[in-house]
């Protein structure tokens, strides 16, 4: 198996509506669904699904809080175009873009003792388009 194509997360570049949530990230995951249609018959012994031409879905980002600035960034219900970019933003590395994701939720965790942390989840509302930067 080629070695050549496996990264790390420490070049890892993301922004939401013009705001930069590049910084000490935990983790930032986003997946993509296909809708179904359930077109079972009543004599069916088994659920019979139709694949319709639409897909959802969600990309959440972790990460250190990174100031009052991003936070305000990514209020709830802010639409904006959400950019991924894994291997950072070099000629050449892959990027993936959503042109309309709104920020479905957000949270932050202040512990007694250990760094604060943020988690903001994106919905996509557009497909993510996988290109290059």
């Amino acid at each position: 198996m080629a070695t050549t194509d496996r990264i790390t997360g420490k070049d890892l570049y993301v922004s939401f509506a013009g705001v930069v949530l590049s910084g000490d990230f935990t983790s930032v995951s986003f997946n993509s669904e296909g809708d179904l249609a359930d077109v079972t018959a009543g004599a069916d012994t088994a659920h019979y699904y139709v694949p319709l031409e639409r897909t959802d879905g969600e990309v959440t980002v972790e990460s250190f809080y990174a100031g009052t600035a991003t936070w305000q960034g990514v209020a709830v219900n802010t639409a904006g175009t959400l950019i991924i970019a894994p291997k950072g933003t070099a000629s050449g590395n892959p990027k993936f873009t959503c042109a309309r994701a709104i920020v479905k939720s957000r949270e932050m965790s202040v512990p007694f003792d250990d760094g604060v942390t943020m988690s903001v989840t994106f919905q996509q509302s557009a497909a993510m388009a996988d290109g290059t930067y």
